[in-house]
């Protein structure tokens, strides 16, 4: 043996040329799967545990219990250097997944800005552009055309603001989902078991007759959700709904100006 021998890697490949030249046997590693492997040697661990309990045992006299030594050393490598490209490989895969995924966020996460955006330009339309249109027809065609103007273009920004408002709120939402910072606020729930005429509960057939419904206790079916309130509350929410939309529009605007 040479010493430039000792500095070379201790493979499968160099353990199973070592079998075939003391033994003139190979193993072709290649045509066996891992578990294959696995059960090999563990079927050479058994048959090297059993000649070693035997009391005749001697190691130096026994060519079989060395060439078994030798399949076990081969077989042991081989498993350990598939088991170490199999877990590199399981590395990538997970590399991979990672940028994959924050590209994906990364997609979310402009739409939410572009949404952002609109309702910026939306904002500036409700706090400056319309005024200032409005005070120019005032004052090159008449206050009623003014008022006119403005009477249907601004209900229509504070609509298109509400929209846009809502729409950037859910895809916040589901930039959450992404991340792993929340859910959908569906999830989790359970079913109403009246929503679902399959989950109400039977009636018991021997009790020979069907449970008695049960009155509703005040008003709770006397009117719908809607009416129940009265105009006034619902109109109560609506102002308070529009002048929300002016305030964030208002802090968008600025937001925009600052930047």
């Amino acid at each position: 043996m040479r010493v430039t021998d000792f500095s070379k890697p201790i493979t499968a490949k160099s353990l199973n040329e070592s079998l075939a030249s003391k033994f003139g046997q190979r193993i072709n590693l290649e045509t066996f799967t891992l578990e294959q492997l696995q059960d090999a040697r563990n079927k050479i661990r058994t048959r090297i545990a059993s000649t070693e309990a035997n009391e005749n045992f001697n190691e130096t006299g026994s060519p079989e219990y060395t060439k078994n030594k030798l399949f076990l050393d081969v077989l042991n490598a081989e498993i350990a250097e598939r088991e170490v490209v199999s877990v590199e490989s399981d590395a990538s895969k997970l590399k991979e997944g990672a940028e994959e995924n924050a590209a994906l966020v990364m997609a979310a996460k402009d739409m939410v800005d572009r949404v952002t955006g609109w309702m910026e330009d939306t904002a500036e339309m409700q706090t400056e552009s319309m005024l200032e249109l409005g005070d120019k027809i005032r004052d090159e065609v008449g206050s009623e055309q003014s008022e006119a103007f403005i009477g249907a273009v601004k209900p229509a920004l504070e609509s298109l603001f509400a929209t846009l408002e809502t729409t950037r709120n859910s895809l916040t939402g589901g930039v959450a989902v992404l991340t792993g910072e929340g859910a959908p606020e569906t999830m989790g729930t359970e079913a109403d078991p009246e929503a679902d005429p399959a989950m109400e509960p039977t009636v018991d057939q021997e009790a020979g007759a069907e449970a008695p419904a049960e009155e509703p206790a005040g008003d709770e079916f006397d009117a719908a959700g809607a009416a129940a309130g009265g105009e006034a509350e619902a109109g109560r929410e609506q102002r308070e709904s529009i002048e929300k939309s002016r305030k964030l529009g208002q802090l968008l605007v600025g937001s925009k100006k600052k930047s």
